[in-house]
C-alpha cells in the first residue's frame, strides 16, 4: 500500500529553482490531493509564507541569490514569534552525510536527495505531519 497525504486540506509550499523539478513536486503533490504553491525563489516563499502559511515546507538548498539556509533561518525565526513550527523537508542534490547533519542542524525536519522517490517523500511528509499514523515506508 502507498502513503498518502493524511489530510485533504494539506498545503505545501515547495522551493525549487529548477523549473522541471518544481513542476513535477507540484503535479505529484496536487495529485495526491495537497493544495500546492511552488515557487523558485526565497524572496517568492517568504511572500507566500507570510500570505498563506502552509502546512509543510519542501526547499532545495542550492539556489541562486538565497539559499534553502536562509529560508529555514527566516521561517524559523517566524516559527518562534508566532508560536507555531511549520514541518520543513530539505530536498537536495546535496548528499553527504555532513550535508544531512548540516540541514537538520540549520532546522529542517527532514532532509531527502534528489532524485527523491516518490513513497519516501510521500512517508516524509505523512510523518511530519501527523507521527501518529505515520507508515514506516523509508
Amino acid at each position: 500500500m502507498s502513503p498518502t497525504i493524511p489530510h485533504l486540506n494539506v498545503s505545501i509550499l515547495v522551493v525549487e529553482d529548477d523549473h522541471d523539478t518544481r513542476e513535477l513536486l507540484r503535479f505529484f503533490l496536487e495529485q495526491q490531493g495537497a493544495k500546492v504553491v511552488a515557487v523558485d525563489s526565497v524572496e517568492s516563499a517568504v511572500d507566500s509564507y507570510r500570505t498563506i502559511p502552509p502546512n509543510i515546507l519542501i526547499t532545495d538548498i542550492g539556489m541562486p541569490g538565497y539559499n534553502g539556509y536562509a529560508l529555514i533561518a527566516l521561517i524559523r525565526s517566524n516559527d518562534k514569534q508566532t508560536d507555531r513550527r511549520t514541518p520543513a523537508i530539505a530536498l537536495t542534490a546535496f548528499a553527504s552525510p555532513a550535508d544531512r547533519e548540516t540541514a537538520l542542524a540549520a532546522g529542517f525536519d527532514a532532509y531527502l536527495e534528489k532524485p527523491f522517490l516518490p513513497a519516501e517523500l510521500l512517508a516524509t511528509i505523512e510523518t511530519l505531519l501527523d507521527p501518529a499514523r505515520a507508515t514506516l515506508f523509508v
